[in-house]
């Protein structure tokens, strides 16, 4: 198991450029591969080896949902092809394999587990330095736009090749880094009962951390996505209140508000804050999905038979719907839930993040991992509402493995 969280990790940061299309429409990462192995490994081991089931209140309400989708499949088997419905099954044993990390991590060495954090430290700097080196000798995609992909002109958008999840994804980093800073620096304010050496230690890992804290906001910045701004406006004022400081948060919405305006170019559609073609093309998204879900409230079509659906009530023409890179899904992140498994499924969804919350909202004061997920979990809630964020598989296996971390039990010997 920590060979392949090692492997999970540390594939991350590669993104979508290395992927295997056995269909149209359909792409394999390597990420996919490695929480696929762990999903049945999981299975082996409490199954054949009869291990006991970690947080089993989290692990029946995932199961619930992974339920539901699969019967509103089966109910909406009758409109898709064999292919269709295998395709959209693989969907939602994908969401399986990456929700499974949350409970195979309680199989992990202590050791590993205590190591964690600066491995996806790592991981996410290496994604900021691909990215970075992305900017300045790839600033577009205009190469790839016969593929699906949009130009994205002078933006980063790092190896995901879109900006507003590379932003999203820089904003987490950002989330992580800006915990171990304050945490270094706590232990660095207690009395001093260390040898002066572990003082200089802590003060370099401050010092390093802080430089790739500023190098990652510059990043953000960068990708002159608006719904990752908004995202890091949220992390921002929740992260200072949660450490009371009160007063800062005014400080930092005004440098937002300026940074907002100062950072963009309003002359090139992609660097525009405005955007209003942006802007249209998610209204008329969420305008899809709500005709969707009209027609299907109780279980939805299916997950994820989305991009079917969207065909069948004329939504978007065959060939575009499934060519496109967003085919697959609606922008908002609740209104795919709903569209895919209806009132019933989306009613489970949040009460499995509920009961996360219930888990790590004790654990607040004294976890570092507890307030690094609380902080995730709010922003994601909000950025999810103009990307399909919560279902990006990068941020998926990031968020779902600080979950793990933070609802971890005794581990069964």
């Amino acid at each position: 198991m920590n060979t392949l969280f090692n492997l999970l990790i540390f594939s991350l940061p590669l993104g979508v450029i290395f992927r295997i299309a056995p269909f149209q429409g359909v792409a394999v990462y390597l990420y996919d591969l490695v929480t696929g192995i762990i999903l049945f490994y999981f299975i082996f081991l409490i199954t054949i080896r009869k291990k006991k089931i970690p947080s089993k209140k989290l692990f029946t309400v995932i199961t619930i949902f992974l339920l539901i989708g699969f019967v509103s499949l089966i109910i909406n088997s009758k409109y898709l092809s064999a292919q269709d419905f295998l395709i959209s099954f693989a969907y939602l044993l994908r969401y399986a394999s990456y929700a499974s990390i949350i409970f195979a991590m309680q199989f992990l060495s202590t050791e590993f587990r205590s190591s964690v954090s600066k491995k996806l430290i790592i991981a996410g700097y290496i994604f900021v330095t691909l990215g970075f080196i992305q900017y300045f000798f790839y600033p577009n995609l205009r190469n790839l736009y016969y593929l699906g992909w949009d130009e994205h002109l002078y933006r980063f958008f790092s190896t995901f090749l879109d900006p507003n999840f590379a932003g999203t994804f820089l904003v987490l980093i950002l989330i992580l880094l800006s915990e171990t800073i304050i945490g270094v620096r706590n232990e660095i304010l207690k009395p001093f009962k260390g040898s002066l050496g572990w003082r200089v230690q802590n003060d370099k890992r401050i010092f390093v951390a802080f430089i790739m804290w500023t190098v990652t906001l510059v990043a953000i910045f960068l990708t002159y996505s608006r719904s990752a701004l908004v995202m890091l406006l949220v992390v921002t004022s929740t992260f200072l209140i949660i450490h009371k400081f009160y007063r800062v948060v005014l400080v930092a919405l005004s440098v937002f508000i300026i940074s907002f305006f100062i950072f963009p170019n309003p002359n090139i559609q992609g660097l525009n804050p405005l955007r209003p073609a942006s802007l249209e093309a998610r209204i008329e998204s969420a305008q899809d999905a709500v005709k969707i879900i009209s027609k299907n409230p109780i279980l939805g079509v299916g997950f994820n038979a989305y991009r079917y659906a969207r065909i069948r009530y004329g939504l978007g023409g065959e060939e575009d719907v499934l060519e496109s890179h967003s085919g697959a899904g609606t922008d908002n992140g609740f209104l795919f839930v709903l569209a895919t498994t209806g009132i019933v499924g989306i009613i489970v969804f949040l009460d499995f993040w509920v009961n996360v919350f219930r888990i790590i909202i004790p654990k607040l004061k004294s976890e570092f991992y507890a307030r690094v997920v609380l902080v995730s979990i709010i922003s994601l809630s909000v950025n999810t509402i103009f990307i399909n964020s919560l279902f990006y598989p990068p941020i998926m296996a990031w968020i779902f493995i600080l979950v793990g971390l933070t609802t971890l039990e005794t581990r069964e010997k």
